[in-house]
């Protein structure tokens, strides 16, 4: 690697480490450009063998900022779920280099459908979750619709089914700390949060991503 910053400690490394910690989060913020996407999840993400992106240029610098963002670089990453034509659904990651779920401290999952179409999707997440069992921070981005006021019975009870399929994924994350759940939460999942799940949870009216053009 080259030190040109570490050689005469101008610029960033010479500001205090709150305001390059501010820049960092803002340069490893994720980009539409940044997701993988896929028909294959389980393929591509599991079996398959390392899934890699390119390691942010910054990293590559020098061997003080490689260390400072080695943590934040690796701890994140965005499961996308979202449909991609007519019936297509497809299941994406952002990542920073290569992905492995052991080093996960914060997870994002988007889900970015008119409706959950839990099959799609569920399993993948639960897969995740049963790998990164260090994740303690989940961010939810919650896209779908309120259901039906009066769902026919298997509509309901397959519903239910999926629900409690989801809350046994969170159940099963014993260090996560906090999730942070953006958009309308789907009827009676805040009373199950504090029933079933110790982290402490926290509910945002807005979305947290924002697609092309709509920012």
């Amino acid at each position: 690697m080259s030190e040109p910053l570490e050689q005469n400690g101008a610029g960033l490394l010479s500001l205090p480490w709150e305001i390059r910690e501010k820049i960092y989060a803002y340069y490893l913020a994720f980009d539409h450009d940044d997701f993988g996407d896929t028909v294959r999840p389980l393929h591509v993400y599991f079996e398959q063998g390392d899934y890699k992106k390119p390691l942010p240029p910054l990293m590559l610098t020098c061997k003080r900022v490689y260390r400072e963002l080695h943590r934040p670089v690796h701890a994140d990453a965005v499961l996308r779920v979202h449909s991609h034509g007519y019936g297509d659904r497809r299941i994406g990651f952002a990542v920073h280099g290569t992905l492995r779920f052991e080093r996960l401290r914060r997870l994002y999952l988007l889900v970015a459908m008119e409706y959950p179409n839990w099959n799609r999707w569920l399993a993948i997440f639960g897969e995740v979750a049963r790998r990164a069992r260090d994740l303690t921070e989940l961010v939810v981005d919650w896209e779908p619709r309120p259901g039906p006021p009066n769902p026919k019975v298997w509509e309901a009870k397959l519903t239910e089914k999926k629900h409690d399929e989801f809350f046994g994924v969170l159940a099963a994350l014993k260090g996560l700390e906090v999730v942070r759940f953006h958009g309308e939460m789907p009827e009676g999942w805040r009373e199950r949060f504090e029933k079933e799940i110790p982290a402490r949870l926290v509910c945002y009216r807005f979305k947290w991503w924002r697609e092309t053009g709509l920012e």
